[in-house]
Order: structure tokens, then sequence, then C-alpha cells
């Protein structure tokens, strides 16, 4: 094989595996403990985008599960937005007891850029 053939071949490999993390961070849904959860993050001050608010649910099927896909919406937001994993929570996923609406859990958190 030529050179420059060879070349714009792992050019191309290396474009291609780029799309499959956008479409892994652009998934609405994640798994975790065996249940499928719908969550977001979204900027909770438009004057400090640092600031969001994160959710996911449906929260009873399982807390152990939600508990980890409302931290991964935080945690997509902040790397997505500032390339960093770091979050304060106002309230910790870990936390006994978990702010709700309705069937979602919804935190609060900076990312610390």
């Amino acid at each position: 094989m030529k050179p420059q053939a060879l070349l714009l071949l792992l050019a191309g490999l290396g474009l291609s595996a780029c799309g499959g993390v956008t479409d892994f961070f652009s998934s609405k849904s994640v798994t975790f403990d065996g249940v499928d959860f719908r969550g977001r993050a979204e900027t909770a001050d438009t004057s400090d985008r640092r600031d969001f608010i994160a959710s996911a649910g449906p929260a009873a099927r399982s807390a152990a599960g939600v508990r980890e896909a409302v931290r991964y919406q935080g945690t997509r937001y902040c790397i997505l937005n500032f390339g960093v994993s770091d979050i304060a929570w106002e309230v910790s996923p870990e936390a006994e007891v978990l702010p709700m609406d309705g069937d979602k859990v919804v935190l609060k958190g900076r990312c610390l850029t």
C-alpha cells in the first residue's frame, strides 16, 4: 500500500472515532443498576455557566442507579462545557435524602474550573 493511501486511511479512522465520543455524550439515556434513566443538566444561571441543575429519573426504579445517573449528568455537563469533571454539589448525590421533583432527582452543582 502506498504511504499516502495509508495516511488517508489512518486519518479517516481517527476522525470516525471522534463521532463515537460525541454520540456517547449526546445520549439522553444512561443505564445504571440495570435500569435506563433519562436525565439532563442545564445552566442554572446565565451569568455564570459553571452553575448547573442536573436531573435524572425514574427514581422509584433504583435509588442507587438514580444517584449515579444524576451524578453522570452533572459530570457530562462539566466535561462538555469546561473540560473538567470536578463538581461542588449543593446536596451530594450520596446524601441520605435527595431533592425530588416528581419521580426525578434534581441536584444543583458547580463545575470547578
